[in-house]
């Protein structure tokens, strides 16, 4: 049976997005601004607009919708994706990072994910994404790539919105930075300095 499409519409994506129980706090005009606003974001960006992306622009569509409230309060760009970054990363330590903690330190764990993440990093990514897969059969000890095209950075930097990318990276670190007996280590990211996002694993 094929995989039932997903529609690319601002209440939808909002729904999908990590800020699917924050939102709903908030007034009723700022919920219909971010619905309307992330609608019209659909339309600007359609060529990343395809089923490997959904649930990536599901967030950074209604995440930039928030950013671009709090700057017209007058917050700095700072001010304005902690703002926004604090209820994401609250969802993610609630809803997934007990999750990757729990499959990633199981036994064997990495030597199987430098089999099958490639594989599923090319059918889970759309359009805009590149990376560089480093293999190392002889070890079980590590998974190393690089993210060397990312959507967040090249949308954002269209909106001057680049460092709020950088909300995004720390949810990465949330979700991998507390895998036991496993370290996550990544020096850059194309949001925080422009560099490659280095991803290295290590049991």
């Amino acid at each position: 049976m094929a995989k039932k499409q997903r529609v690319y519409e601002g209440h939808a994506l909002i729904k999908a997005s990590r800020y699917q129980e924050y939102l709903p706090t908030r007034p009723r005009e700022e919920q219909d601004r971010v619905a309307s606003r992330v609608d019209k974001l659909i339309a600007e960006n359609q060529e990343y607009c395809d089923q490997g992306n959904y649930d990536h622009l599901a967030n950074m569509f209604t995440a930039l919708a928030l950013y671009e409230i709090e700057r017209d309060r007058g917050l700095s760009e700072d001010e304005a994706s902690q703002a926004v970054g604090k209820p994401m990363w609250d969802y993610v330590e609630r809803h997934t990072a007990g999750t990757y903690r729990k499959a990633l330190s199981k036994p064997g764990m990495l030597k199987l994910m430098d089999r099958v993440v490639p594989a599923g990093f090319e059918r889970g990514s759309g359009y805009g994404w590149e990376y560089v897969w480093h293999h190392d059969e002889s070890t079980t000890k590590h998974l190393q790539f690089e993210c060397t095209s990312c959507i967040y950075a090249q949308i954002l930097e269209r909106y001057g919105a680049r460092k709020l990318g950088t909300i995004f990276c720390h949810a990465d670190d949330i979700n991998y930075g507390s895998i036991p007996g496993v370290t996550f280590t990544r020096l850059h990211t194309l949001c925080r300095d422009g560099q490659p996002c280095d991803f290295l694993f290590t049991k």
